[in-house]
């Protein structure tokens, strides 16, 4: 059980593939549309500031929940869909 199918659960599943065991690999969102990803219009700058945010308490995807970073130095960056985070940093 592999939970993540970003770029580490996409490798290791990959790499168990011919150990023919069975696999499973969980996401928490669906499948993208890399059409649709920012960086394919002009407006890319403006789209991370709502449905593609890096904040999940500003996109407010369905799949997202929500994340009180409030007394964190650390703000959270993540992508709930197939392909996890990895959707957000190549989009």
């Amino acid at each position: 059980l592999i939970i993540g199918a970003g770029a580490s659960g996409a490798a290791v599943a990959w790499s168990l593939a011919e150990t023919k065991m069975h696999i499973l690999c969980l996401e928490q969102g669906g499948w993208m549309n890399p059409a649709e990803y920012p960086s394919t219009g002009r407006d890319w700058e403006a789209k991370f500031f709502g449905e593609w945010s890096s904040r999940p308490n500003v996109r407010g995807r369905p799949e997202d929940y929500p994340v009180n970073d409030d007394n964190s130095p650390i703000k959270v960056v993540n992508y709930n869909a197939v392909g996890g985070s990895t959707v957000m940093y190549t989009a």
